[in-house]
């Protein structure tokens, strides 16, 4: 009688192996993220790079039809009495409303009442819509409720991740070696809202301003147009410009009284704050840079010398 002899197959894994399976993919993943991560902000980088050279386009197309670049913020002064140099209301209209028709942005335009403050209920539905041109997608957050239309309620506006070049320094005589700090955290004037401690338009963008190309005697490729910042909205004056002064530092929040206010050139790029220039040229500068180039870099008409060197 011939002996059989009975093969058995396995019929899956032993918990021993899938443990080991299971961990061996969980280290792969956490060598694969990283570079998923860095790829992934790198495309963002690019996007917020070419979002401010499309703003850079529109700019120089703004110039070309009026000879001058669009205003910081806008504001009548014959109708109300709160334009002051100083001062930008969340009420008044943000400068980045004069690039809609250069950006093909007229059906947002076309909604929108200019004869009337941004938080008039006429224009509530205008000025909540986002447009990704003014998002930086490292920083995509959602439509924030930040203000009131005249009738006292609640109006969602749109963002806005980037700023004009308001002005730098102090004026001489006040602070001439550039020392001391501001308790300004919206990023508009001196301290207390007089005009005589700081200065408000020495940059591009500023109330009703109508700087040209002529008035860049620094060198369009040297001097900042506008540039990258954490919060803000594309409707609001309150939120249209920066002032930079040597005591704020990139990529840090102004702190006052405990209070972060995050109003200053500040990016989600790793290291780095991405800027536009005045010939529609794009560039970075890293955290590290010196804090008086920086603020070289925002005059138009100082008479500073800047290197490529110094610039980073």
């Amino acid at each position: 009688m011939s002996r059989r002899t009975v093969v058995r197959s396995r019929a899956g894994f032993t918990l021993i192996e899938l443990l080991v399976v299971i961990a061996i993919i969980g280290v792969l993943v956490a060598l694969i993220m990283p570079a998923v991560q860095s790829a992934r902000e790198a495309a963002n980088r690019t996007q917020c790079s070419n979002n401010l050279k499309q703003m850079g386009l529109a700019s120089q197309e703004y110039h070309d039809s009026f000879g001058t670049f669009p205003g910081g913020w806008y504001c009548d002064p014959t109708v109300d009495s709160n334009c002051v140099p100083t001062l930008a209301q969340s009420y008044m209209w943000n400068g980045l409303s004069g690039l809609f028709l250069k950006m093909e942005l007229g059906n947002v335009y076309n909604m929108l009442n200019f004869s009337v403050p941004n938080n008039n209920i006429v224009n509530s539905t205008g000025v909540r819509t986002t447009m990704n041109v003014f998002v930086c997608p490292s920083n995509r957050r959602a439509i924030t409720t930040a203000s009131t239309n005249t009738n006292n309620t609640a109006v969602k506006l749109g963002p806005s991740d980037y700023r004009g070049n308001m002005a730098a320094g102090y004026n001489p005589g006040i602070q001439p070696s550039y020392t001391g700090g501001t308790t300004d955290p919206t990023n508009t004037l001196g301290q207390n809202g007089q005009p005589s401690l700081g200065i408000f338009d020495n940059g591009l963008t500023y109330l009703d301003s109508t700087v040209s190309l002529a008035d860049v005697t620094d060198g369009s490729s040297n001097t900042v147009l506008m540039g990258e910042t954490l919060t803000g909205t594309w409707a609001e004056a309150s939120a249209c410009c920066v002032r930079t002064t040597i005591d704020r530092q990139v990529n840090k929040p102004i702190q006052i009284s405990n209070v972060n206010y995050y109003t200053y050139w500040m990016s989600k790029h790793p290291g780095i704050v991405n800027f536009l220039k005045c010939d529609g040229s794009v560039s970075t500068v890293t955290n590290q840079i010196n804090r008086l180039v920086l603020v070289k870099m925002m005059t138009r008409a100082g008479g500073e010398a800047l290197s490529s060197d110094q610039i980073k």
